[in-house]
C-alpha cells in the first residue's frame, strides 16, 4: 500500500465524528446507584438461558427480547392504567436479577427517566388506537419502540450510529440506483431502503431496532399522531419491500470489509490516530481481520452448542407431546425406539459434522478486504473498479423447472428410505421437520464464515452434489423457522407455565425480603 495517503471526505467525516464521540468523558455520577438484593438471581439467570436457547435469538438482541417480554407481562393494552415509574423500577430489577445488567452501575435517577419513557410510549398507544390504528398494530409499534429505547438506558451505542452514517455515504457513492430499482415508484424510497438495509445486513437489526433508529433519524414526533402513524406504516412497508431486500442481499454478500472495520472502530481506543496514519491503520486492520477469524471460530462453536440445545429442547417437547403418544395410540401400542432415536440424533449429528467442515477464509480474501478498505477510506470513490458490481442474471425457464424437480426427487428419495426403515407418518413428518431445521441452523452457522468473505470460494463437484441434496431441506427449514418464530410453541409454554409464575414468585420473595429488612431496621 502507498504510504502517506490522506483520508477522503467520507473518511474525514468519520474520523471527526469518532474524535468527538470518544472525547466525551462520562461524568462520574455522584449519588446513589440502584442496588438489588441477590435473592433468586441464580434461578432467574438459569431461566433466561433456557428461554433464550428455546427462541434461538441472536446474542445482541437478547436484552431487547427480554425487555419486550417484560412489557408484555406488565402493561395492559386493554385498560388504560397509569404506569411509568413503578413499571420502570420493576424492569430494572428484573434485568439485574436476570444477569443482563450489573448491580450498582445504574444511577437511581434512571428509574424516573425510564419511567417517563414508558409513560410516553404507553400514552402513544392509546392515541394511536383512538386515531383508528388497529390495536394489534399499535401494540406492535409501541412494544418495538419501547423495548429498544429502554435498552438504550443500559447499552447505548453512539459509535454504531456514526458508523451507519459513514456506511450510508459509502454505498451512496458506489452503488447505482438503476441497478436496484425496477419500478420508478421505488425511487422515492431508495435512500430509506439503503439505510434500513445497512442496519439489517451489517448490524443484524430487527424491525424493532430499525423502527426506532429511523424515527430518530427523521426526528418524528408523536405530537401529530396521524403523521406518526403514517410514518410507522411506511417503515413497515419499506422494511419488507423488494428494494430493501435487494440492497440487503448486496451489502450482506460484500460487507465483510465493513464488518471488520465496524468492530475495529468500536473496540480500538486509538482508532482516530490510526485513521490519520495510513501505514498504522493498514497494519492494525490486518490484525483485526485475523482477530475476526479467530472470534468467528469461537462464535461457530457457541452457535453449534446453542443449535444442539435448541434442537434437543424442541425435539424433547415434540417427542413427549406428539411422537410418543401417537406410537402408544396405534398397534402394537408401544414406543418404537429406532425412529425415535433417529429423529433425536440425526439433526444433532448432522449439524455437528457440518461445523467440522466450516473453514475460515484464506489469504486472498484477507488481501481483497485490505485493498477494499484502503480504497474506501483513502482512495477516490469514483474509482469503483474495486467494488463488486450488481449482477443481473437471466436464467432459462428450464432451470426453474429443474429446481422444482430437485425438491420432488430429494423428498421422494428420503421418504422412501424412511418408509423402508419402518417410520410411520408422524415419525416421518417429525424427521423432515427437524432435519430441515438442522439444515437451516447449519446454514446460519455457515453464514458466520461467509460474512467474512469478500471473495466467495468456488464450489467443487462434491459440494455441488451436497447442495443439490440439502438445498430443499434448507429452504424447508427456513420456511419452518419463519412460521416457528411467529408461533413459537415452546416459547409460549415457557412464558405461560414457567416465566409468569416464576417471575411473580421471585418478585414476592424480593418484596418479602425488603419487608423483613425494614422490620430489622425498626428494632
Amino acid at each position: 500500500m502507498t504510504t502517506n495517503k490522506q483520508l477522503g471526505a467520507n473518511g474525514r467525516q468519520l474520523c471527526n465524528q469518532l474524535a468527538v464521540a470518544k472525547s466525551v468523558k462520562k461524568e462520574e455520577h455522584i449519588g446513589q446507584y440502584i442496588n438489588i438484593a441477590g435473592v433468586g438471581r441464580e434461578v432467574s439467570v438459569a431461566y433466561e438461558q433456557l428461554r433464550n436457547a428455546a427462541e434461538y435469538t441472536s446474542e445482541h438482541l437478547l436484552i431487547q427480547k427480554a425487555i419486550r417480554r417484560f412489557y408484555i407481562r406488565n402493561l395492559s393494552f386493554q385498560n388504560n392504567h397509569l404506569v411509568g415509574r413503578h413499571v420502570a423500577e420493576e424492569l430494572i430489577i428484573e434485568l439485574i436479577q436476570s444477569g443482563y445488567v450489573e448491580n450498582n452501575i445504574l444511577p437511581i435517577e434512571t428509574i424516573d427517566e425510564l419511567g417517563e419513557v414508558v409513560q410516553k410510549h404507553y400514552d402513544n398507544f392509546w392515541q394511536l388506537k383512538a386515531a383508528g390504528v388497529k390495536p394489534g398494530l399499535a401494540q406492535e409499534w409501541t412494544l418495538d419502540l419501547l423495548s429498544v429505547e429502554s435498552e438504550k438506558f443500559v447499552t447505548n451505542n453512539v459509535i454504531q450510529n456514526i458508523f451507519a452514517q459513514f456506511t450510508y455515504h459509502h454505498y451512496q457513492a458506489i452503488l447505482q440506483k438503476d441497478s436496484f430499482i425496477v419500478d420508478q415508484s421505488e425511487a422515492a424510497n431508495y435512500e430509506a431502503s439503503l439505510y434500513i438495509a445497512i442496519y439489517k445486513s451489517l448490524f443484524k437489526a430487527d424491525i424493532s431496532s430499525v423502527r426506532y433508529e429511523m424515527q430518530q433519524l427523521y426526528s418524528v414526533s408523536s405530537d401529530n399522531i396521524n403523521e406518526y402513524a403514517k410514518f410507522h406504516q411506511n417503515i413497515d412497508t419499506i422494511f419488507a419491500s423488494e428494494l430493501t431486500d435487494k440492497l440487503t442481499r448486496y451489502i450482506d454478500k460484500y460487507g465483510a470489509p465493513l464488518r471488520v472495520l465496524h468492530h475495529m472502530v468500536q473496540d480500538n481506543e486509538n482508532i482516530v490516530e490510526l485513521l490519520n496514519n495510513n501505514d498504522r491503520f493498514y497494519s492494525a486492520y490486518s490484525v483485526q481481520i485475523e482477530r475476526e477469524y479467530n472470534q468467528s471460530k469461537s462464535k461457530l462453536n457457541r452457535g453449534l452448542i446453542k443449535s444442539i440445545v435448541f434442537l434437543f429442547i424442541t425435539k424433547g417437547i415434540i417427542g413427549v407431546a406428539v411422537e410418543v403418544p401417537y406410537d402408544l395410540s396405534i398397534p402394537p401400542h408401544q414406543i418404537i425406539i429406532i425412529p425415535l432415536i433417529i429423529n433425536m440424533l440425526t439433526p444433532i449429528v448432522y449439524i455437528a459434522l457440518l461445523r467440522l467442515g466450516l473453514k475460515m477464509p484464506g489469504k486472498d480474501n484477507t488481501r481483497a478486504m485490505q485493498q477494499y478498505v484502503d480504497n474506501m477510506l483513502y482512495g477516490d470513490h469514483t474509482q469503483v473498479n474495486l467494488y463488486p458490481t450488481v449482477k443481473k442474471h437471466s436464467y432459462p425457464v428450464g432451470f426453474k423447472i429443474a429446481y422444482a424437480l430437485m425438491f420432488l426427487i430429494v423428498f421422494w428419495f428420503v421418504t422412501d428410505i424412511l418408509m423402508k426403515a419402518g417410520f410411520n407418518i408422524v415419525q416421518g413428518a417429525i424427521f423432515f421437520i427437524f432435519f430441515a431445521t438442522a439444515n437451516f441452523l447449519g446454514f446460519r452457522l455457515s453464514r458466520m464464515v461467509r460474512e467474512l468473505e469478500l471473495i466467495t470460494a468456488k464450489s467443487g463437484f462434491l459440494a455441488t452434489i451436497r447442495d443439490f441434496i440439502y438445498m430443499p431441506f434448507i429452504l424447508l427449514g427456513q420456511w419452518l423457522s419463519d412460521k416457528y418464530s411467529k408461533v413459537n410453541i415452546v416459547a409460549v409454554i415457557l412464558d405461560t407455565i414457567i416465566e409468569l409464575p416464576l417471575k411473580t414468585v421471585l418478585r414476592l420473595i424480593r418484596q418479602w425480603t425488603e419487608f423483613i429488612n425494614d422490620k430489622k431496621d425498626q428494632i
